[in-house]
């Protein structure tokens, strides 16, 4: 019957592997010792009934396995997404960095040309000082032209 399915059967070696690969460890000594170990705690427990199969049992597995396959299969759609969101949010920074530049050289050039504007000011201050002068002397006079 496997014969005939079009998935394609892995190979046992290679999953042996991958599974002994997992394990903590550097050498296939200490790797076959943490799953004899494993595999000794689990049978002694249940044989001691230290550890009762059950319907919890089966339930805490089926959550497991929900919680192991959500983080495999949607861990990296996430990433994804999160990736997009933080290239957009980034593009939109830099953009508005961007504009915010364009909008301070611009001000700075229009700023440079009101640089004649101490200049402009000081000869009108003058201006101002001389009318003042001539009004003070033009009212000296009409004073001087009423009284006398």
């Amino acid at each position: 019957m496997r014969s005939a399915s079009n998935v394609p059967a892995e190979d046992p070696k290679k999953r042996a592997q991958s599974i002994l690969d997992s394990l903590p460890g550097s050498s296939l000594a200490s790797k076959t010792a943490i799953l004899s170990a494993g595999a000794g705690l689990s049978i002694a427990a249940i044989s001691n009934e230290l550890y009762v199969l059950n319907e919890e049992s089966i339930v805490a597995f089926c959550l497991l396995s929900v919680f192991w396959a959500t983080g495999k299969y949607g861990g990296p759609m996430y990433t994804d997404w999160a990736d997009g969101q933080i290239s957009k949010i980034k593009g939109i920074l830099n953009s508005a960095r961007e504009d915010h530049t364009a909008a301070v050289k611009t001000r700075i050039d229009s700023v440079k040309e009101l640089g004649g504007v101490i200049d402009i000011t000081k000869q009108l201050f003058e201006v101002s000082k001389v009318r003042s002068r001539m009004i003070g002397s033009t009212v000296s006079l009409d004073v001087g032209l009423q009284l006398g």
